[in-house]
């Protein structure tokens, strides 16, 4: 079985992810790489699954991220963004204040850019 490294991402949020594939089918490994993984108060590992099985592991994922943004404004051009230094106005990804670029932190809720 060939498997390709698809992310690395935190414990509990791995375990989750190989929990709902594997109610579509999908095996789902996790594994610690010393050289890319933490352990201590953030735990990461590294998640592996087949290649065939990308477009599933993604729906899931997907479907996961989407109950967590349930009951709030999310605004997607807001949260990509991308903070210009060299532009007239900035918006913040944070809470969409728009301000002058000098100031390297958004002067309403404090993000700091730099």
């Amino acid at each position: 079985m060939d498997l390709i490294k698809i992310a690395i991402m935190g414990l509990d949020e791995a375990k989750s992810l190989q929990k709902n594939c594997a109610k579509r089918g999908v095996e789902i490994i996790l594994n610690h790489n010393e050289q890319t993984c933490n352990r201590g108060c953030s735990v990461t590992v590294e998640v592996h699954a087949k290649e065939s099985d990308l477009n599933t592991v993604q729906e899931v994922y997907g479907h996961s991220f989407k109950k967590l943004l349930e009951g709030h404004d999310i605004n997607p051009e807001q949260l990509n963004s991308v903070y210009d230094p060299s532009a007239q106005e900035v918006v913040c990804p944070a809470c969409g204040h728009k301000f002058d670029p000098k100031n390297s932190e958004c002067p309403d809720c404090g993000l700091a850019f730099g």
